[in-house]
């Protein structure tokens, strides 16, 4: 079996476990939260769900992005990610509206959240969850060679700010201040919304191709190729671990087909060396001004 064959199955494994995971800690949070009436254990159950989206984002990835191109789809698959993260990203939006909208029309109520042992109970083994997720998916991410998985992992250690926070309005709820369980819901909606924003923001970057590389880092790997005289027009596109490269380069314009063509082969296979992340390169040979 092919070795990029072996690593997509083993992303695949560790995102559907971790979704699993992520679900199972995002109902423990909203199904407590909502019984004991803490708003802000229950909006840090709605943002478990963005490390789901996450989850679901890889394993439509692993699953769909990188098959081979088709008939149907002769530039590939990678924009299944893009129209996955659109979708979830104005998903997560909606969500923090109506957390955020929860919170400020609870903010006058007139008693605190009864918060019991099983609030903390949950709080604590969702933390120790989140710890574990964590642990598990940079572990795998540099054993696997993902990217994906290590930077999930990043994203998911970066929640534990937020339980902290849920956990000090525990505190605060039952030394009788009311406004901060409404306060600390807020401030989770507001970050769900921040992600959002983000994942947003990184689909529209890739719809309407903006320029994934800077073009003179590309220009200085194409001129040290042989027979290279001149590099122009470097155009990039596509996401930070799919980019698509474009270019002009000025060749002897006596050299023949056969000779040319193999100047474009080098400089497609200088630019893959140096940057991993492309997955195409399409050169342009024009002839050097006489």
């Amino acid at each position: 079996m092919a070795s990029a064959e072996i690593t997509h199955r083993g992303v695949r494994r560790v995102l559907a476990l971790t979704l699993l995971l992520n679900l199972a800690v995002s109902a423990g949070k909203i199904l407590v939260g909502s019984l004991s009436g803490s708003l802000a254990m229950v909006a840090d159950g709605y943002h478990s769900l963005v490390d789901g989206a996450n989850n679901v984002i890889g394993l439509i990835v692993a699953a769909f992005a990188y098959t081979p191109p088709d008939r149907g789809h002769p530039y590939g698959h990678r924009k299944f990610e893009t129209a996955a993260t659109v979708a979830i990203g104005g998903a997560l939006l909606v969500l923090s509206y109506r957390v955020v909208a929860g919170a400020f029309a609870s903010a006058g109520r007139a008693t605190a959240p009864a918060i019991g042992w099983l609030n903390w109970a949950v709080m604590i083994a969702t933390m120790a969850m989140n710890v574990f997720v964590s642990w598990y998916e940079s572990r795998e991410g540099r054993r696997l060679g993902s990217d994906y998985l290590r930077a999930d992992a990043t994203h998911t250690r970066s929640d534990l700010y937020v339980s902290l926070g849920v956990i000090a309005s525990f505190a605060a709820a039952q030394a009788g201040l009311r406004q901060a369980d409404a306060v600390v819901a807020g401030l989770i909606g507001a970050v769900i919304a921040f992600q959002a924003v983000q994942i947003l923001l990184r689909s529209f970057h890739v719809l309407t191709d903006r320029a994934v590389l800077a073009p003179e880092a590309v220009q200085e790997i194409v001129r040290r190729v042989p027979a290279v005289k001149a590099v122009r027009e470097v155009r990039t596109r596509g996401s930070q671990d799919a980019i698509y490269v474009d270019l002009i380069a000025h060749v002897d314009g006596g050299l023949s087909l056969r000779e040319a063509h193999a100047v474009a082969d080098l400089i497609e296979e200088a630019v893959k060396s140096a940057l991993p992340a492309v997955v195409d390169v399409v050169v342009h040979l024009e002839p050097d001004a006489p």
